[in-house]
């Protein structure tokens, strides 16, 4: 399986050296799935051998076709649609605190604790000025269409070179750390003068905006590329030798380049010693960044020691196919690749040759590495990372690895803080299980503000106190989903610090302008403690510090730190193209709140008022046909505008097309709770949308009236869901879903809120899902789904919530009703395998990667959802309405019905049933874990728990 930044080659090339190729999309790698792919080239896009079907796919959503990976030749730039099978694998990119493991549905993972990469270099060659015949060093490749030079030496690669003998050709370069006046920060982008050497051995300093490459490189020139410029630009240039001859033509060697201004993108300040508030400016120019205040920060640098510590990280240069780099100690490896051996010689050009210009630079060729992984059962091994792919499933909420901080999720509620019972540190792990060994803190001290602090725009629960100390307690043997491995508790290997305690770094300090406020994390030990390497102090020193006094600025993954709050807003943003731009009813001119809505017809072309609201107006998913008109506030109070009991029916004529088909959620009772139902009561408190304002549009009125003939059609409402509307507010709704059989939502309550808006229907619905807290220690947290958040959003396309890139899925004025959301919900949202609901994920549904992953979710899930259920029975048990969780007020007759009543289907009696029944099957353990029938030890312990809780509502 090929992954993302991979270097391969052809299968079979014949040429020499085969051209590399970095791969850029895979199937399996859902972040690189940006739809229109050809939009983002300037070039064709190669597709030999695909169907225009499949290239037609492939253009609109950007995803690859299973077997095929899109490549990009690192010579020409060019970008190609190619199967996996026609391509070899040279190298694969690890990095120190990668999360990594042996194939597609391993169980267990490890982290990479080093890397040990080897390459082959390409020394400096030469090349020939066609229109004088004199030659320059060159390390550029021509080809034949160059008109200008030729390549006329090249010697031997150099072979099998460590990389931690190299170092960077200039220093600083982009993406480099620098430290400014107590300032962290990036460097983003710099602009350089260039030095020419031309045919006549002068050298000239000149822009290097006014340069261009001879070469087939893409890059912006380096020092050893050939370039070409204009004559009137040497001839206003900065002459280091010689001078301008209009004879000597303007073609030249780079043998330096010099920093003019760096652009910076500046991370954090110091957080002790003396602190300088005052941001630096975002340019910094040559004088400030000569300057004794600015440093580079050299990752590679480390202690002799450490080379003798199996489990410290040793970061190297970050190597890639054309890099540009030097030797450390020239000398010592001149002696060293002499070429006695098979590896090579090294001709070292003198720098007298080069006007004292160092012109021994190489360009790596080809990479290969050895990474040593720290698996999850605290094994070690050392192997080639072409063997290692990674793990596509590290945002697992409840997976872990030795060294990291977690709590349990048995909390209790202290002075309105969610404490939880207990801290420690994962000490192994059996993955296959779902089982850790953790050793507890003691002294650790962690506290969350309540769940029912959430808004709209915010966490569930923010953490705003976390001290772990160290680990010097028992070791227990614990489920994965008794814990929480908190990011705010962690670090990984090779993020970078700020030390935050002043009297440690009074301890460290060698003197006020020893830079010992900042470094890179190298070990989690398993005590707690954490390894920490300061790479910019005078001397270079590893110590060991408790998690307290660091604070992450920057993550070895790439993820924001300095954003680290609520949910992901990008979803809209990262699916928002359409190989047509025209939408049907989607994007026409908006309406003020008061204005008439605007109608369309199935070919999306206007309707007047009186023709849209006609008797024959009928829902496009097809048959539900109103003969009947509902007199604007004549609605009797209480009453069911058509009284639809529990039947066992879905109507055809309203399930989406592409939804799922749950099977029933239970057998039902007739006579039971109506599914549709007006109340003359007040609007709940809780109602989300309680206090927004109702039309009083003439159209929009009408068109809330259609929307309750249809829901009160007979067999218009899918089995296992009941609607609750007000007499006095037609435009709002309460919904309860029960989550359907052959998911794990099955038997569970949802209850969402609805609102049709004033501009309703140009708009569409608003919703709103009440998400409950689990009760602690019964092994749920997080959302129930990826599409229900637990701060009420909902994420579907009919909603306006999410961009699906399909013109057909999103609300369409004319066709759309809230019917159709309501079934989408039950049979898109509540779906047998909802981690296929993640952004980007439906693409993996099949896949043998997938299997485990979604099995995993299906058993937190069921966890989950059984919290719900637990939830609104201890509610209904305690027979007061202030114990009612949101959501459930008005609803709480038919939930009781559902779920305790003997005339009813006695839920909480079924549910008690197939959690004993997959509890049974999955300790005998002679099946294999599917995340539904059977589950892993460590689910079925809070799963036994769940079970004694549930048996207790029976009773109470």
């Amino acid at each position: 399986m090929l992954c993302t930044e991979d270097i391969v080659v052809k299968k079979g090339s014949t040429r020499q050296p085969s051209p590399i190729a970095t791969v850029e999309r895979t199937v399996q790698d859902v972040d690189t799935h940006l739809p229109g792919p050809f939009m983002q080239e300037e070039d064709p896009i190669g597709r030999k051998g695909f169907s225009y079907v499949v290239w037609r796919k492939f253009s609109t959503d950007g995803v690859p076709p299973q077997g095929t990976v899109l490549i990009r030749w690192v010579r020409s730039d060019r970008v190609e649609l190619i199967r996996e099978d026609e391509l070899e694998i040279l190298h694969r990119q690890l990095y120190v605190g990668d999360v990594v493991m042996r194939g597609p549905g391993s169980a267990e993972s490890g982290v990479v604790i080093n890397v040990n990469s080897r390459c082959s270099l390409l020394p400096m060659g030469t090349a020939t000025v066609k229109s004088n015949g004199k030659s320059l060093l060159s390390l550029s490749t021509f080809d034949d269409s160059t008109d200008s030079v030729r390549l006329s030496k090249q010697p031997p690669h150099l072979l099998d070179v460590p990389v931690s003998e190299l170092q960077y050709e200039e220093s600083p370069a982009e993406d480099d750390m620098i430290v400014y006046k107590g300032w962290l920060g990036k460097v983003l982008s710099m602009s350089c003068h260039l030095s020419l050497r031309l045919t006549d051995n002068s050298v000239v300093e000149v822009d290097e905006e006014v340069v261009e490459l001879l070469s087939q490189a893409p890059e912006l020139p380096r020092i050893g590329d050939v370039v070409k410029t204009k004559k009137a630009n040497l001839r206003t240039g900065v002459w280091k030798f010689g001078r301008y001859n209009a004879n000597v033509p303007p073609i030249g060697t780079v043998v330096s380049s010099r920093p003019v201004s760096i652009e910076v993108g500046w991370v954090s300040e110091r957080l002790v010693g003396s602190i300088e508030h005052h941001e630096p400016p975002n340019v910094l120019e040559r004088d400030e960044f000569e300057s004794e205040h600015f440093r580079v920060y050299d990752r590679s640098r480390k202690p002799a020691a450490s080379m003798d510590l199996p489990m410290v990280s040793n970061s190297e240069i970050e190597i890639t196919m054309g890099l540009r780099v030097r030797f450390r100690d020239l000398a010592g490896a001149a002696v060293k690749y002499d070429g006695a051996g098979t590896v090579g010689k090294i001709e070292r050009i003198p720098r007298q040759d080069t006007l004292g210009y160092d012109m021994n630079v190489f360009e790596v060729s080809s990479v290969s590495a050895t990474v040593t992984i720290q698996w999850q059962d605290l094994s070690i091994t050392t192997e080639p990372s072409t063997a290692l792919i990674p793990d596509t499933a590290i945002d697992d909420e409840h997976a872990a690895w030795p060294g990291e901080a977690a709590h349990t999720l048995a909390a209790s509620k202290i002075d309105g803080l969610s404490r939880p019972h207990q801290v420690g540190i994962i000490q192994s792990v059996k993955a296959a299980e779902r089982m850790a060994r953790i050793r507890w803190c003691p002294e650790a001290s962690v506290a969350y503000t309540q769940p029912d602090t959430i808004t709209e725009d915010g966490d569930v629960a923010e953490m705003i106190e976390a001290v772990v100390a160290t680990a010097t307690g028992d070791i227990a043997e614990v489920s994965l989903y008794d814990l929480d491995a908190a990011a705010e508790l962690n670090v990984r290997r090779g993020d970078v610090v700020l030390l935050d305690s002043g009297n440690v770094y009074r301890d460290l300090s060698r003197g006020p302008g020893d830079v010992c406020w900042l470094g890179e994390v190298v070990d989690t030990q398993l005590d707690g403690m954490l390894l920490i390497r300061l790479g910019l102090s005078d001397e270079v020193r590893d110590v060991a510090l408790k998690r307290e006094y660091v604070h992450v600025v920057i993550r070895s993954d790439g993820t924001d730190v300095l954003d680290d709050g609520g949910e992901d807003d990008t979803d809209a943003e990262d699916s928002d193209w359409d190989m047509d731009t025209d939408s049907e009813g989607d994007d026409a001119d908006k309406v003020t709140d008061e204005e008439e809505a605007v109608y369309q017809d199935e070919n999306g072309d206007p309707m007047d008022v009186d023709e849209a609201e006609n008797e024959d107006w009928e829902s496009d998913e097809g048959g539900v046909d109103v003969d009947t008109d509902i007199p604007e506030g004549d609605l009797p109070p209480a009453v069911p505008v058509n009284g639809i009991t529990n039947g066992l029916g879905i109507s055809a004529g309203v399930n989406s097309s592409s939804a799922h088909h749950s099977q029933p959620t239970e057998p039902t009772t007739l006579g039971g709770p109506l599914l549709y139902l007006i109340l003359s009561t007040a609007i709940p408190l809780s109602h989300h949308f309680a206090s927004q304002p109702s039309s009083t549009s003439p159209a929009t009125t009408k068109r809330i009236g259609k929307e309750h003939r249809i829901l009160s059609s007979p067999d218009a409402l899918p089995q296992g869901v009941y609607v609750r509307s007000w007499d006095s507010r037609l435009d709002l709704f309460r919904v309860l879903f029960i989550g359907p059989l052959g998911t794990p939502y099955a038997s569970a309550p949802f209850i969402i809120d609805f609102y049709l808006p004033t501009d309703y229907p140009h708009g569409p619905p608003q919703a709103h899902f009440h998400s409950w807290p689990g009760e602690s220690g019964l092994g749920g947290t997080g959302g129930v789904n990826p599409n229900l958040y637990e701060t009420g959003k909902i994420c579907l396309s009919l909603l306006g919530t999410w961009e699906s890139g399909a013109k057909t899925e999103g609300w369409n004025s004319s066709k759309s009703t809230l019917l159709q959301v309501i079934v989408s919900i039950l049979g898109l949202v509540l779906v047998p395998e909802p981690y296929f609901n993640e952004a980007g994920y439906e693409p993996l549904a099949g896949q043998e990667g997938s299997k485990r992953p979604s099995a995993l979710y299906n058993e937190r899930t069921f966890l989950r959802a059984n919290g719900f259920v637990i939830g609104a029975v201890a509610a209904l048990r305690a027979r007061n309405p202030a114990a009612l969780l949101s959501g459930m007020h008005d609803l709480q007759e038919e939930l009781r019905w559902l779920y305790l009543k003997h005339a009813g289907p006695r839920l909480l009696d079924v549910v008690i049933e197939r959690v004993e029944g997959i509890l049974e099957k999955s300790r005998a353990g002679s099946a294999e874990v599917d995340g539904s029938a059977v589950m892993s030890k460590g689910a079925t312990i809070p799963l036994s728990r769940i079970a004694t809780r549930l048996r207790s509502l029976t009773e109470a």
